[in-house]
């Protein structure tokens, strides 16, 4: 039997390529990429974050995982002024209701921040580094010391009853959500 992370990993590895596949984020790997696909792709975040984190940052005070959260969407809000972009409508997210699904969407979140890091950097290698003002989202969480400090409690919480399924349904909420933002926004 393979260890709960691992089983984590199995159960939303399906929905996590999905997502990486989307149109409006996979233009980001390209070498092509342009500010509008940057534009489109922190629209889609902003879109998210905004329908999620309230909420999850009022639900998850109950909870011992409240610091584990970095909020976002004043991130994107900024890049998205930068780049003269208006700001979207906030999505409708239902969040998990148990603490350990909500656990689920912190993983999800904040294991793409370590994503970010490497795709702003090819973002500014690509769009110049001047593009670099526009990229505050990919680049404010820099540093693995909160990502290894999150796995050991998402370890610690794992090895209870029922976890691995609640903790895989926050992290597939986030997954699914941000795969069809994109794809009501249409092509790329």
């Amino acid at each position: 039997m393979t260890d709960p992370l691992s089983r984590l990993r199995a159960r939303t590895s399906v929905l996590h390529r999905q997502l990486e596949r989307c149109a409006a984020f996979s233009r980001l790997t390209r070498d092509d990429v342009s500010p509008a696909d940057v534009t489109k792709a922190l629209s889609i975040f902003h879109a998210f974050y905004h329908g999620l984190e309230d909420e999850l940052m009022r639900r998850l005070a109950a909870t011992p995982f409240a610091h584990f959260y970095r909020p976002r969407r004043a991130l994107l809000a900024v890049d998205l002024a930068t780049l003269g972009a208006p700001l979207p409508v906030a999505a409708e997210v239902c969040l998990p209701a148990s603490a350990a699904g909500l656990l689920g969407v912190v993983y999800a979140v904040e294991g793409s921040a370590l994503g970010g890091q490497v795709l702003g950097g090819h973002l500014c290698r690509c769009l110049g580094e001047d593009f670099a003002g526009s990229l505050a989202y990919f680049n404010a969480f820099a540093g693995g010391t909160h990502w290894q400090l999150l796995l050991r409690v998402l370890t610690d919480t794992l090895h209870e009853e029922n976890a691995v399924d609640a903790v895989g349904d926050g992290a597939s909420l986030v997954f699914s959500s941000l795969i069809g933002l994109a794809a009501e926004t249409g092509p790329a």
